[in-house]
């Protein structure tokens, strides 16, 4: 009992730990136009992601969630606190040819009065929802199933 294997700090280990050297911590991306949106040549950056089409039914339930309350469902920023006293958001039709990005940044950074909801979102869905907006708001490309679906 006395003599068992055992590490003790700063004294080397009796086990060799080898790490990769390409590795990356959990949930990670280290590519800067993922993490920020923005386009490496500047300007902003495509989405990163390949979306297949079942996932905008969750982007929308992530718009509805999180965006829609003041920029309404549509994108026209007719949302339910407008009424209520805040300012009315930026329509999406104003910024139609902007890419992903823009949203993605907007959303993760804040935008004028709109917070950072960096730490609300995980990064993958804040570029799903991005994609929601140009795909259904904007480029009006969604599937009708989408459009036809309850979601609460």
């Amino acid at each position: 009992m006395w003599d068992q294997p055992k590490v003790k700090a700063f004294r080397e280990t009796p086990v060799s730990l080898a790490f990769p050297e390409d590795r990356v911590a959990f949930g990670e991306n280290l590519d800067p136009a993922v993490r920020t949106g923005l386009a490496p040549e500047g300007g902003f950056a495509a989405s990163p992601y390949v979306f297949p089409e079942e996932e905008l039914l969750r982007g929308r339930v992530l718009y509805e969630s999180f965006c829609a309350v003041c920029h309404g469902a549509r994108g026209e920023g007719d949302g339910r606190v407008v009424p209520l006293g805040m300012p009315r958001p930026r329509p999406f039709p104003e910024v139609a040819e902007m890419p992903e990005g823009y949203f993605y940044f907007a959303a993760t950074n804040g935008f004028g009065r709109m917070f950072s909801y960096q730490g609300r979102i995980p990064q993958r869905e804040r570029w799903l929802i991005a994609h929601y907006i140009r795909r259904c708001l904007l480029d009006e490309v969604c599937p009708e199933e989408v459009f036809r679906a309850e979601v609460h």
